[in-house]
C-alpha cells in the first residue's frame, strides 16, 4: 500500500482524491490546504492547515513515475525549517527532473512559469538563484540583457504619473490564432458610435479622478483589436476627447495601426496630427500563403506599402510584429519574413511565439503551428536582429506557447517603448478605457498592485457601463 499526501488541495487535489479508488494500491495520508472552505467536508484527521503541520508530515519530497515498466524516482530530504514556498519549488524541481528523464526533453525556461520572467529575475540576488529554476543559459542571458536595458527606463518614470490605455476591440476579420476579445467591425457597426461615446465618457471620468489625485499622464497607448478600423473622422473624435487630460507631460503616444489593410493616408495624417509618435504596422508574416492560412485579408505587398506610407507621413518610430510557429510556416519562410522586415528597417520589431489559447479558432479546430521549428525560429530572430543593431528590451511569456518559447520586443537603441516596458514589468499605474481594458494601479513605494477590469465584450461594456464607472471609484481608495 502506497501512501500519498495532497499539497495545495485545489482542483488537481480534488481530482486525485475523487479517483483514488481507480489508482490501485494507493492510500490518502493527508491533505494540506489553508483554505477552510476547501477542506470543510473532509475527515479532520486527514486535514492539515499550517506550514508547521506540513513539515511534521513531510520529511522527504519525492516524485515517482513509471513508463513502460521503467521507473523514474527522485527524492530529496528537506530540513524541518524549510519555508513552504521553498518546499513547493523543490517539489517542482524534482518533478521537472523526473519528467526530463521520462520524456528526454529539456525546456528552455525550466520550471519557470508566469508572464514576467524578467520581473522574477530582478527579485533574485544572483544568476545562480535564477539557474536553480533550470532556465537555459541563453534565456538567462537574454533576461539579464533586458533587465539592464530596462533599468534607465524604470528610473526615468516621473513621480505621480500614469499611462493611459485606450481599447479598440475591433478588427476587419479575426485571425485564426487570435484569442483576444475582438470583433468584426462590420458586426459591431450598429453600436460603434455608441461605443466610442461611452469610451469618451469613461475618459472624462478618469480625467477627473486623476486630476483630483494629482496624477499626470505620461504615455498613451491605443491598442486593440485594430484601432485603424475606425475612420479618420472617428479617430479625430477620439483624439480630441483626450484634451480632458493634461497632455503637457506626454513622453510617448502610440497607436497600433496594426493591419496593413486598414491603413490609409487620411488615417495616418489624422494620427500624426494628434501628436502620435509611434505606430505599429504588423504583418505577422511576409509569406502570402501563411497569411491566407491564418485568415488575414491582406498580402505582403500591402504591408510594404503601408510601411512606406507611414514613413512618408513622417513617422520615425514604427514597430512591426512577426509570429514564429504559424500554421504552414517553415523555418525558411519565417527567416525570409524576418529578413524582409529587417530590410524595411523599422525602429522596433516584436517577435512572438505562437500561443494557442482556447478562444482561438486554431485551438478549437485542433490545428497546430510549426511544432518543433519555433525554437529554431526564435533563435534565428535573436541572432539576426542583433546583427542589424536591435537589442531586446522587453519579454513576456504566455500559456500553451509553441516549444516553450517567449515573446520579445527588440528596438534600435533609444527607441524602446516606454509603455511596453512599464506595463510588462508593472512599474507604473495604467488607467484603461474601453471593453476588456484592465486598469492596473501600482504603488511604486510598496509594490502593491490592484487591478480593475472592464467587462470584456463591447455589448456587455455598453449594457453595463454604469457598473464600469462605479468600479473606477476604487482608484480613490487605492491612492488615498
Amino acid at each position: 500500500m502506497k501512501t500519498i499526501g495532497l499539497i495545495g488541495f485545489g482542483l488537481i487535489g480534488r481530482y486525485i482524491k475523487e479517483r483514488l479508488g481507480e489508482l490501485g494500491d494507493v492510500k490518502l495520508g493527508f491533505i494540506y490546504d489553508m483554505n477552510p472552505e476547501a477542506t470543510a467536508s473532509l475527515p479532520p484527521e486527514l486535514v492539515i492547515s499550517t506550514p508547521e503541520q506540513l513539515v511534521e508530515k513531510m520529511k522527504e519530497l519525492s516524485v515517482d513515475l513509471v513508463r513502460e515498466g521503467k521507473r523514474f524516482c527522485m527524492s530529496r530530504s528537506i530540513p524541518g525549517d524549510m519555508p513552504e514556498k521553498e518546499q513547493e519549488r523543490e517539489l517542482c524541481i524534482l518533478l521537472y527532473k523526473a519528467l526530463r528523464e521520462y520524456t528526454g526533453r529539456d525546456l528552455p525556461w525550466g520550471i519557470l512559469t508566469g508572464v514576467r520572467p524578467v520581473k522574477v529575475l530582478s527579485k533574485l540576488t544572483d544568476a545562480q538563484a535564477f539557474q536553480s529554476l533550470l532556465v537555459s543559459p541563453r534565456k538567462l542571458a537574454v533576461s539579464r540583457r533586458i533587465e539592464q536595458v530596462q533599468k534607465p527606463l524604470a528610473d526615468s518614470i516621473p513621480e505621480n504619473s500614469f499611462s493611459l490605455y485606450v481599447s479598440i476591440p475591433f478588427c476587419p476579420t479575426r485571425c485564426s490564432y487570435c484569442s483576444f476579445v475582438s470583433h468584426s467591425v462590420n458586426s459591431a457597426a450598429a453600436r460603434l458610435d455608441e461605443y466610442l461615446g461611452r469610451m469618451m465618457e469613461e475618459m472624462r471620468q478618469l480625467s477627473t479622478i486623476s486630476r483630483h489625485l494629482g496624477l499626470v499622464p505620461d504615455t498613451i497607448y491605443f491598442g486593440g483589436g485594430t484601432p485603424t478600423v475606425l475612420s479618420a473622422e472617428q479617430l479625430k473624435m477620439l483624439f480630441s476627447a483626450l484634451e480632458c487630460f493634461d497632455l503637457s507631460h506626454i513622453r510617448e503616444f502610440t497607436v497600433e495601426a496594426g493591419r496593413p489593410d486598414t491603413i490609409t493616408p487620411e488615417k495616418l495624417e489624422a494620427i500624426k496630427a494628434a501628436g502620435v509618435g509611434r505606430i505599429s504596422v504588423n504583418p505577422q508574416t511576409m509569406n502570402d500563403s501563411v497569411l491566407k492560412a491564418i485568415g488575414r485579408s491582406h498580402d505582403s505587398r500591402q504591408t510594404e506599402e503601408a510601411f512606406l506610407m507611414a514613413r512618408e507621413t513622417g513617422f520615425d518610430v514604427i514597430n512591426m510584429d512577426l509570429i514564429a510557429g504559424l500554421p504552414t510556416d517553415t523555418f525558411d519562410s519565417f527567416a525570409a519574413s524576418l529578413d524582409a522586415v529587417c530590410g524595411l528597417s523599422p525602429e522596433n520589431i516584436t517577435v512572438h511565439s505562437l500561443s494557442l489559447k482556447r478562444a482561438a479558432a486554431l485551438f478549437r479546430e485542433g490545428k497546430e503551428g510549426a511544432a518543433g521549428e519555433t525554437e529554431r525560429m526564435i533563435d534565428y530572430a535573436h541572432q539576426k536582429l542583433a546583427e542589424h543593431g536591435y537589442i531586446p528590451y522587453y519579454l513576456y511569456r504566455q500559456k500553451n506557447t509553441a516549444d516553450n518559447q517567449e515573446n520579445t520586443g527588440y528596438a534600435k537603441p533609444g527607441t524602446e517603448s516606454l509603455y511596453n516596458t512599464y506595463i510588462m514589468e508593472e512599474l507604473q499605474t495604467i488607467l484603461a478605457v474601453g471593453a476588456g481594458a484592465s486598469t492596473k494601479l501600482v504603488d511604486r513605494r510598496t509594490g502593491r498592485i490592484k487591478r480593475i477590469t472592464n467587462h470584456k465584450y463591447p455589448y456587455e461594456y455598453l449594457d453595463r457601463f454604469n457598473d464600469i464607472l462605479e468600479n473606477k471609484r476604487e482608484i480613490f481608495s487605492f491612492f488615498v
